[in-house]
C-alpha cells in the first residue's frame, strides 16, 4: 500500500536563490494512484550510502487547474542532505522515488458555495496554502480569497509571478498582499514585519469586508505562527475550529513536547509483543514500553514499514490499533475523529499493554 515509485522530474527550476520547483511526470499506470487532494504532500525517498532518508514536500498543484504534473517547492536548508542535493544536483530527467500523495490539509469545495478563504504563509509555507486557494477559486466561481504571504524581501517571494497572475487571473476574488519581513514595503508600512496575530488584527481592520467568523483559514509556516494566528483566530475572534486548517513543517520545539514528557515517565515498564500488519502479512517482535517507538523497532527489524517526518507531523506512519493499547507521545497530524476510531502516528507510539496489534493498511 505504502510503496515508492520511480517518478522523472520534467522540469527543476530555481524558484528563488535558495528554492527550487520541481515538476514530476506521472505515467498513464499510475495516473489513479497518484490523483490528489488540494494541499497534500508527497513522501520523496533517497538513499545516500548506508542512509535511508524521506523527505515530505507539499503540492503546489491544485486538482482542477489542468496541470497534467505533480508541482513541490524545496527549500534549501542549511546542512539539509536532501534539500542540498535537490538545489544543487537535481536536473530535469532524473527519477526520483516517491509515495503516492498523502495528508488531509483541505476542506471541500462545491460549485454553489459562496465562501471567503483566507491564506496565510509564510515563505514555504505557501505551497499548501496556494493549492487550496487555487482549488476554491476554481471550483466555487462565487467564493473569494484573500492571500497574506510573509517572505524577507520581493527578490525571496516565492511563486511571485504565479501568485500575481492568478490575482490578475480572478481580478475582485483574489486579493494578494506580500507582507516583508526583512525590507521596507513601497505601498504601505503596514505590510511590513511578520504575520503575528496583532498584524493579523490590523488587516482585520484594513480588509474590514473579511467575514472573520465565517472565513475558512489555510495556515502555514513558522510553528510560532502558527500557534499565536491559530490561537487568537479560535480564543479572541470565536472562529470555529473547523474553519481553522493548519500544517506544520516540523514538530513544534517548546517544553510541553519535551523528547521525554512526564505522561510517557508514567507509563508502565513492560514488555510486549508488538504485531504489525502491513500489505497483508504480519510481523511481530519484541520490545520495551520504555525504549524504542514502535515505529523506530520496526526499522530496526528491518520491516517494510511506511515512514518518513518521525516528529509526529506527517500521517506517513499511521496504523490503526487492532488490539492492545499504546502511549502516543505527540500528534500534530491526526484529527480528533481519528484519533478516536484508534488511529496513531507509530513514530510516536510505546506499547502500554503485553499484546498489541497494529495494521498499517488503512
Amino acid at each position: 500500500m505504502h510503496h515508492f515509485y520511480p517518478l522523472k522530474a520534467i522540469k527543476v527550476r530555481k524558484e528563488t536563490n535558495d528554492s527550487i520547483n520541481i515538476a514530476f511526470e506521472i505515467p498513464p499506470n499510475l495516473k489513479n494512484e497518484f490523483s490528489f487532494k488540494q494541499g497534500q504532500y508527497l513522501n520523496l525517498r533517497f538513499v545516500f550510502g548506508d542512509e535511508d532518508l524521506r523527505r515530505s514536500y507539499s503540492i503546489v498543484n491544485a486538482p482542477t487547474e489542468g496541470n497534467a504534473e505533480l508541482e513541490i517547492l524545496v527549500k534549501h536548508l542549511d546542512g539539509g542532505k536532501v534539500s542540498t542535493y535537490l538545489n544543487n544536483e537535481l536536473k530535469a530527467g532524473d527519477s526520483i522515488e516517491v509515495m503516492a500523495p498523502m495528508g488531509h490539509f483541505y476542506t471541500n469545495y462545491h460549485p454553489s458555495n459562496e465562501k471567503t478563504y483566507v491564506g496565510l504563509a509564510a515563505g514555504s509555507g505557501i505551497s499548501p496554502v496556494l493549492s487550496n486557494l487555487k482549488e476554491a477559486l476554481y471550483l466555487e466561481p462565487k467564493s473569494k480569497a484573500y492571500l497574506f504571504f510573509s517572505n524577507k524581501s520581493f527578490d525571496q517571494i516565492i511563486f511571485r509571478k504565479e501568485i500575481d497572475e492568478l490575482a490578475e487571473k480572478f481580478n475582485g476574488r483574489l486579493k494578494v498582499v506580500y507582507i516583508l519581513s526583512r525590507e521596507k514595503h513601497f505601498e504601505d508600512e503596514l505590510f511590513e514585519g511578520r504575520i503575528t496575530a496583532g498584524k493579523l488584527e490590523l488587516l482585520f481592520a484594513r480588509f474590514e469586508e473579511i467575514p472573520i467568523q465565517g472565513a475558512t483559514y489555510f495556515i502555514c509556516g513558522p510553528t510560532e505562527m502558527i500557534k499565536g494566528i491559530s490561537d487568537y483566530l479560535k480564543n479572541d475572534k470565536k472562529v470555529p475550529s473547523l474553519q481553522i486548517m493548519y500544517e506544520y513543517y516540523a514538530a513544534p520545539d517548546d517544553e510541553e513536547n519535551a523528547e521525554m514528557s512526564d505522561e510517557f515517565k508514567a507509563i508502565p515498564n513492560l514488555e510486549s509483543m508488538v504485531t504489525v500488519i502491513i500489505d497483508d502479512d504480519e510481523y511481530s517482535f519484541h520490545l520495551n514500553s520504555k525504549k524504542n517507538s514502535i515505529l523506530d523497532q520496526a526499522i530496526k527489524e528491518k520491516l517494510p514499514v511506511p515512514f518518513a517526518c518521525k516528529g509526529g507531523v506527517c500521517c506517513t506512519c499511521k496504523a490503526q490499533v487492532l488490539e492492545g493499547e499504546v502511549f502516543m507521545e505527540k500528534n500534530f497530524a491526526l484529527t480528533d475523529d481519528e484519533v478516536a476510531k484508534g488511529y496513531v502516528l507509530t513514530c510516536q507510539c510505546h506499547p502500554t499493554t503485553n499484546v498489541v496489534m497494529l495494521n498499517y493498511d488503512v
